[in-house]
This record gives structure tokens, sequence and C-alpha cells, in this order.
């Protein structure tokens, strides 16, 4: 339980600190040629910039943090399934305090093609992949 709260904390706190950043943004910052950069925008939407109409996004969004709440503090047992699940309810709590004013989320990070993101949005992803990868040790253990 120590590292699910250690890392929802951090990761809650690093993306609003880096959100009130990117809000500084007046135009877009080269980080490797034009490749990737920090491009703000503000995202309406989901993951993904999908757009949800108001109603659902107001009961999807924090029915799924919820959800993913209970979940967490009944299935993260050690290291790192605690760090999974701590970078997946940091994010998704910044990303949805920062959607409170105004309805929008505040995306900065552009890489290549794919849809402009923020970190919320990568410690989410993360986050999963641990979750991943801690599944499949879990499965190699029982063989």
């Amino acid at each position: 339980m120590k590292h699910l709260t250690l890392t929802t904390l951090g990761a809650l706190i690093a993306s609003l600190i880096a959100q009130r950043f990117a809000e500084m943004l007046t135009a877009p910052v080269p980080l490797i040629g034009q490749f990737a950069s920090l491009r703000l925008s503000h995202n309406a939407g989901v993951a993904f910039s999908i757009p949800l109409p108001p109603m659902v996004q107001a009961i999807l969004i924090p029915g799924a943090l919820v959800l993913v709440c209970i979940v967490a503090c009944r299935s993260a047992r050690d290291r790192l399934s605690g760090i999974g699940f701590g970078l997946i309810l940091g994010g998704a709590i910044a990303n949805l305090v920062d959607r409170l004013p105004d309805g929008l989320v505040t995306d900065y990070l552009s890489v290549g093609t794919f849809p402009i993101f923020n970190l919320p949005d990568a410690c989410i992803c993360i986050g999963a992949g641990l979750l991943l990868l801690e599944g499949v040790k879990r499965g190699k253990a029982k063989k």
C-alpha cells in the first residue's frame, strides 16, 4: 500500500506542476527537432482527444476513477503493482483536477503524428504497462 500511496501522490503533484508550466507556453518549444516538442493544447475529449457527450464524460470519468481506486486497493500487493496502480490513479486524478474548472484538459507533449498528450496521460499508460508486465511475470511464476 505504501508504493501505491507514494506513487499516486508523486504522479499527481508532478502532473499538476507540469500543467502549470505548460500553461505558460506561448509558442511550440522543440525538444527533438520537429519530432518532439512542447505545444500547448486544450482537450475537451477523453483519451486521444476522443469526443464524448459532456453528460457521458461527467459519469464515465469519475466512475472509472472510483473503479480503478477500488481495484487498486484490493490488488496492489507488491511494489510493481503498487507503482502501476499509483501511476494510473495519480494521472487520472490530475486530469480530473485539470478538467474541473472549464471542462478541458491541458495537453502539451507532442511526439510525431501522435495526438498531443500530457504527463498524466503518460503516467496512466506507463502504469498500465507495468500492470501488464506484472501479469506476465505472475503468469510465468505459476508455470
